[in-house]
């Protein structure tokens, strides 16, 4: 399986990844995952956008971990996996994610696992801002 991923300043595209993961005349399926800024989270309505920080070779490192446990689970050809640093404003996209296999079947259940494992031991940080504020959260939610 090929793993792509990358870290960028500002908003993701779906375009990146899903071109990483469309390798050849082999694929049958494109799974794309995109997360974007929300406006409410943790019981407040007023978050206006996002702020990232990650350690480039840590997030590397673990996407390669995360990726060889879906080798050995998932019957995937390729993953690409972008993620955003510095701020994002509310309603664009913060994650992207692309999987691609010869059936349908193991992208789904592949792209669950994925993003649980990214949100327990990939070391992104992020801070929510408010209209009035600002807080750095724990695990991403």
């Amino acid at each position: 399986m090929r793993v792509y991923c990358r870290l960028i300043e500002g908003p993701v595209s779906a375009a990146w990844c899903k071109a990483q993961v469309v390798l050849d005349n082999s694929v049958g399926c494109t799974l794309c995952f995109t997360g974007q800024v929300r406006q409410n989270n943790n019981q407040r309505n007023d978050v206006v956008a996002l702020h990232y920080q990650a350690y480039p070779e840590m997030f590397e490192a673990e996407i390669k971990k995360i990726s060889g446990e879906m080798a050995s689970r998932f019957e995937l050809l390729a993953i690409a996996v972008e993620h955003s640093v510095g701020e994002i404003k509310l309603g664009e996209q913060a994650v992207c994610v692309a999987v691609s296999a010869a059936h349908r079947r193991d992208t789904f259940a592949a792209l669950e696992f994925f993003m649980a494992q990214l949100k327990k031991r990939v070391p992104i940080f992020k801070k929510e801002v408010y209209s009035d504020g600002a807080q750095w959260l724990g695990e991403q939610e």
